[in-house]
């Protein structure tokens, strides 16, 4: 409701198709949710989970899928009848999708919560067609994630400090790099770790020197130890931005930056070209 606005109403929920002429009465809405949000209060069923215990309810929706019985009268905070119930709107559904956000990846259990919740979509499969789909935050996330997985195969957290990319989240990833205080500089591209990171991986970023790259004033340029302003794709330069169900979408310029001010890659390149030279 909140965090993306146009979702449910353009994408998802409330959103007229050929199969779906009604809309939202035509569509059952699960949410599951530690707390009463506005989005749970227009939930069909509301699958109030306890926190940090996704991996377990996610585990007894597998097992009722696979025709066990639950043992218990509550899993990980909600009622065993409401998750049988889930599950069979689930199986009977002619296509669902699942959508998940920071909630489930950035509680106990991170990634392997979102190993689960893939092999509870494969589950599904065997009774309908079933999918998955991250809700990503903020402009363009998912155009960095595409690039990276075509061209070394992995989505994020990527180490090319052997001379080949090696990927282990928890290890390789920034924050996880941060907190450990194993970097000695950070170079910052049009995102604001400043404002979302943990405390103490803030912490360790003001300790070090710190590059960039943002047309905007944000958390992060605070800290900074040099600033430089790109042109910004969409508006005074022409790019591509990758729309969070990967569809690229073509943007174009509007006006003249201001002189001088470059865009962000011709800027990586200028950066490229001088390490070169160092080597």
């Amino acid at each position: 409701m909140h965090a993306h606005p146009r979702h449910m109403s353009r994408y998802s929920v409330f959103a007229r198709g050929f199969f779906r002429e009604r809309g939202r009465e035509d569509r059952t809405l699960i949410v599951v949710d530690p707390r009463e949000t506005d989005t749970a209060k227009l939930a069909d069923i509301h699958l109030q989970v306890e926190q940090h215990k996704d991996y377990e309810l996610v585990s007894a929706m597998r097992a009722v899928l696979k025709g066990f019985e639950l043992q218990v009268d509550r899993v990980a905070g909600v009622p065993a009848d409401l998750i049988y119930e889930a599950m069979e709107i689930c199986k009977n559904a002619q296509f669902g999708e699942l959508f998940f956000a920071m909630g489930v990846t950035m509680t106990k259990g991170k990634h392997r919560n979102i190993d689960n919740a893939i092999q509870l979509i494969i589950d599904l499969n065997a009774y309908t067609k079933f999918g998955l789909m991250p809700m990503r935050g903020h402009y363009n996330v998912n155009g960095f994630n595409q690039v990276l997985t075509w061209v070394t195969g992995y989505p994020f957290g990527v180490d090319f400090s052997r001379g080949y990319p090696r990927y282990n989240p928890g290890e390789t990833t920034a924050n996880d790099l941060l907190q450990r205080g194993e970097t000695d500089m950070m170079l910052n591209i049009a995102s604001d770790p400043g404002a979302h990171f943990p405390q103490k991986a803030v912490q360790h970023m003001a300790k070090i020197p710190l590059v960039c790259i943002d047309p905007h004033e944000t958390p992060t340029t605070q800290l900074a130890n040099i600033i430089i302003p790109p042109a910004i794709a969409g508006v005074e330069v022409e790019g591509t931005a990758y729309r969070m169900d990967g569809v690229p979408i073509q943007l174009k310029k509007v006006i003249d930056p201001p002189e001088g001010v470059l865009p962000d890659r011709e800027i990586l390149k200028m950066l490229i070209k001088k390490v070169k030279e160092m080597l």
